[in-house]
């Protein structure tokens, strides 16, 4: 209806710059998106070298938009590092744990829900850490939560293969650590991996 409200005065030129820039870049962030997804899911054939961060902020564009929905805050600081793996199969890692602080923040109705994602590195080994203020995992299941097909989430169709499948990825195809803990506002992932020279 922009041309019939334009003629009719409706709207002027100031709104229609406005609007075409605004849906300008609209357009553009849904090409990106596009983009990412199509570069997200393409099957890794054999290992390279990836930037951590890199990879890390595209997962998080994926998901900004459902986590800005539901008013959970995603940060990420650090340094990066560089390390030798299937950057497709690292990004589902990511995704995957991001997911779930998220299901978390939203299950326990956490006010100012927020998830943090730190990166530092030593000479020889990279970590990135996950966390959230979702409160913390019950000591009685923590140590089950990388099983094959142990869920919380049952009633929700929860597989309980996320985390095993996670854990999977991080030690055996990427000869690394995945550990999960508590802390004071919630639980914490925590991911190292083999420091290669930077990207």
């Amino acid at each position: 209806m922009l041309e019939e409200d334009y003629k009719e005065k409706k709207i002027d030129q100031v709104f229609l710059e406005k609007f075409i820039h605004k849906n300008s870049e609209i357009i553009q962030y849904m090409s990106h998106t596009i983009n990412d997804f199509q570069n997200f899911y393409k099957i890794d054939k054999e290992k390279s070298l990836f930037d951590v961060m890199e990879k890390i902020k595209s997962v998080s564009t994926l998901k900004l938009n459902q986590l800005e929905q539901n008013g959970i805050q995603i940060t990420k600081e650090g340094e990066s590092f560089a390390v030798i793996g299937f950057p497709g199969e690292f990004q589902q890692v990511i995704l995957n744990l991001i997911s779930n602080a998220k299901d978390a923040l939203l299950e326990n109705e956490i006010k100012n829900p927020m998830i943090k994602i730190k990166l530092f590195s030593d000479d020889s080994k990279g970590y990135i850490k996950i966390s959230d203020n979702a409160g913390s995992i019950d000591k009685n299941i923590i140590d089950k939560v990388f099983e094959p097909y142990f869920t919380t989430k049952e009633k929700e169709g929860g597989s309980g293969l996320g985390l095993y499948m996670s854990k999977m990825i991080i030690e055996k195809n990427m000869n690394g650590e995945l550990s999960i803990s508590n802390t004071l506002e919630g639980s914490e992932v925590l991911i190292t991996l083999d420091k290669e020279d930077n990207v």
